[in-house]
């Protein structure tokens, strides 16, 4: 009772005259599941379902994604299962041998009806009727589904949200045996996705997905992917949903999920979160680097300008702190950078690591004339000597760090220049004496720097 490939061209126009059965499968769309074989006598269809039963020499074609299963009494007694151009064909009956099981790349699935075999009567012959049906193992596609009010944490913010998705999946009878023990139950019946039973079945499948989706959703966040992308990985989503139904889907009834493209939105409420959790991020990345990127430049700048070694050696500071904003903040898609970030915080330890050591500024004292530094009252610690004035004096007396004296308006004589930097404002603590340099931007002090 098991099935022989014949070999190309023997089932020609004189074997089709004799009195030999011959079976094949009419009109299986892309919309079919399954169908029972069509009896083909001397060139026409025979419809009876009394005249479907197959008997020993009985011959049929198989075409590539198709299964074709002999069928005893409500069980599989055997099969042809052809998923390559190798396993089609033209097969006969032959109720003498035991089954063949043809699996094709299907035999992972024979162990699970391994018990075909003990069906095999005594003497080698059947006492019952057999019956062949053809099952579709192609991919089914364009199946719509849909979910609300899902619970899952975004992958990119880590917040809870709801969220609801509609698209389609694909499935595809793997195991045609379990399938039909399972679920068509009947060798007379042409089940399609649009037919009563086809639609129960479609409509089971749904049913069995919706509370497995959320824990699918919440594996594929993990892997860090925002809601918002995760229809890019409709693979990945079937992958993880199989894991869930495969007890209900591939062990009972033999079929799996081979994609699942979804489109996902989210309700106003769990916009509104995202949005601010967002708008906080890129605030505090930008405002962080920022601030960094100031304080390197202005300490390469302050340094700069007392540097032992010379201005321009001081500023090699700033091209290092300079260097922090060389990788973008954020993508061209608008999210954060990561590797920007990470620059940006390598490059203002580099400038702070590599800037000499700042020379003494005019809040660590004064300097006397006899050389003594880091004076802090109106008297030299050395000397003795007084404190110089802190401006230019006029000849009444007064100190002043204006163009005119404050006390008798008389104007700042010649020789005696006072220093503000002409592009940022900044004022030396002692006008007549600037550093060589502005600590606040760097500009060197000159002619054009005199008040």
């Amino acid at each position: 009772m098991g099935l022989i490939k014949m070999a190309i061209g023997a089932l020609g126009s004189n074997l089709r005259d004799q009195v030999v059965d011959y079976f094949r499968c009419d009109g299986m769309t892309q919309d079919h599941m399954a169908m029972p074989a069509t009896k083909i006598v001397r060139g026409s269809a025979v419809n009876n379902a009394s005249d479907k039963v197959i008997t020993n020499g009985s011959v049929f074609d198989v075409a590539v994604g198709q299964a074709a299963v002999l069928v005893e009494n409500g069980k599989v007694h055997d099969f042809v299962i052809a998923d390559t151009e190798q396993t089609t064909g033209q097969y006969k009956y032959d109720s003498s041998v035991e089954p063949s099981l043809l699996g094709g790349g299907f035999k992972d699935f024979i162990p699970s009806i391994k018990n075909i075999g003990h069906r095999f009567t005594a003497g080698g012959q059947s006492t019952n009727t057999m019956r062949l049906v053809y099952i579709n193992i192609k991919p089914l596609t364009d199946n719509p589904v849909g979910f609300g009010n899902i619970p899952f944490r975004d992958g990119e913010t880590r917040i809870t949200i709801n969220a609801q998705g509609h698209g389609a999946f694909e499935f595809q009878i793997k195991n045609p045996i379990a399938f039909y023990e399972n679920v068509l139950m009947n060798p007379d019946v042409a089940l399609t996705r649009t037919s009563d039973d086809g639609s129960k079945i479609i409509s089971m499948m749904k049913n069995e997905m919706k509370p497995k989706f959320q824990i699918a959703l919440t594996q594929i966040s993990a892997k860090m992917i925002p809601y918002d992308q995760i229809g890019a990985y409709p693979d990945e989503l079937a992958a993880e949903m199989n894991k869930q139904l495969e007890e209900a889907w591939l062990t009972k009834r033999g079929i799996v999920l081979t994609s699942l493209a979804i489109e996902l939105n989210v309700d106003d409420e769990s916009k509104d979160k995202i949005s601010k959790f967002q708008e906080a991020a890129a605030a505090q990345n930008n405002g962080l680097l920022y601030a960094m990127d100031r304080m390197s430049i202005n300490k390469a700048r302050e340094t700069a300008a007392g540097n032992e070694g010379g201005a321009m050696t001081g500023f090699m500071g700033m091209g290092m702190a300079g260097g922090m904003m060389s990788q973008p903040m954020n993508a061209p898609d608008g999210t954060p950078n990561p590797q920007g970030s990470m620059a940006a915080v390598q490059n203002a330890q580099n400038a702070a690591a590599l800037a000499p050591a700042p020379a003494p500024s005019a809040d660590d004292g004064w300097t006397c004339s006899c050389g003594k530094t880091g004076n802090t009252g109106k008297f030299c610690a050395e000397c003795g000597a007084q404190k110089p004035a802190d401006g230019w004096v006029c000849e009444c007396g007064a100190t002043n760090k204006g163009k005119f004296c404050t006390e008798c308006g008389k104007p700042k004589p010649a020789g005696e220049p006072l220093y503000k930097c002409d592009k940022c404002g900044w004022e030396p603590e002692d006008p007549k004496n600037p550093p060589k340099f502005c600590p606040q931007c760097g500009d060197p002090f000159n002619d054009d720097d005199i008040k």
